[in-house]
Order: structure tokens, then sequence, then C-alpha cells
């Protein structure tokens, strides 16, 4: 049987990361990054608690740390090596963590995909979208603006 989670991993799997990866991405189904070797620039895929096998709730997070800045502060801080895009961080204004429908229309959003896959096409389209025509150039936009701020 097929659970919601499953639709949720190939979504994320066979329709989302082929088109972040054309879009130069990297990473896995829960994770991708903008490769850059001083930047931080990842996007999380986030499920609910509140998920069931029939219906899975997502949301996206992007985040943007400098990466000199994290070394400077993840001993200290007990943070891990690489931040988890999923996990906020620092103190106010620190770190930019966002999620990304903050970016659209200033509210948070969850998606919902049942176990059947019921609109998942839809759904890849309208994350793929998003994410490259409005998360990516929030983030490239926010490490251009940090760099000429340093």
């Amino acid at each position: 049987m097929t659970t919601a989670q499953d639709q949720v991993r190939s979504l994320l799997r066979e329709d989302v990361a082929p088109i972040l990866r054309a879009a130069g991405f990297r990473g896995t189904e829960r994770s991708f990054a903008i490769p850059n070797p001083d930047w931080f620039a990842q996007i999380g895929v986030q499920t609910s608690a509140a998920s069931t096998s029939m219906l899975s709730k997502l949301t996206l997070n992007a985040q943007v740390i400098p990466k000199a800045f994290w070394k400077e502060v993840r001993v200290e801080r007990q943070y891990p090596a690489k931040p988890s895009p999923n996990t906020h961080y620092g103190r106010g204004g620190e770190f930019w963590q966002v999620r990304v429908g903050e970016l659209v229309d200033g509210n948070d959003r969850w998606w919902e995909l049942d176990d059947r896959g019921t609109r998942r096409r839809q759904l890849a389209v309208e994350l793929t979208d998003l994410i490259i025509d409005v998360v990516l150039p929030a983030m490239m936009s926010r490490m251009l603006r940090q760099s000429s701020e340093s």
C-alpha cells in the first residue's frame, strides 16, 4: 500500500529533484543547495508532524548563511558542521532563514499530497516554479546584499 509519505518521496525524487538539479542545485530529496564556496544557500523540504499515512503536509524553508560566520560561531553555539535548512539557527537577523510562502505573500504556506498522489504533477510544477522563479532570486539577492555589506 502506498502512503502519502511514499508519494512525497516520489514527488521529490522523480519530479522536483531533476528540475532543481537542471537549475544548478545539488542535493537529495529533502535538501537542495546552490553550490557556493562562501555560502550555505539551501532549500529544505519539511513535512508536518500532523501528516498521516493518507495525507502528507509539506512546506519549504530557505536559508542563506555565510560560511565564514558559521565557522566562527558554530563551535561556541554547538551547531553542526553544516546547517540544516529545516532548522532555525542564530539570533534575530544573523542568518537569513524563511519559509518560502513568506516570500510570496507574507504567509506561511503548506501543501498537501494524498496517498493516491492526487495533483502530484501539478504540485511538482508549483513547487519547482516557486523555487526557480521566487526563492532562487531571493537567495541570490540576499547573498549579493550581504556580500556588499561586508
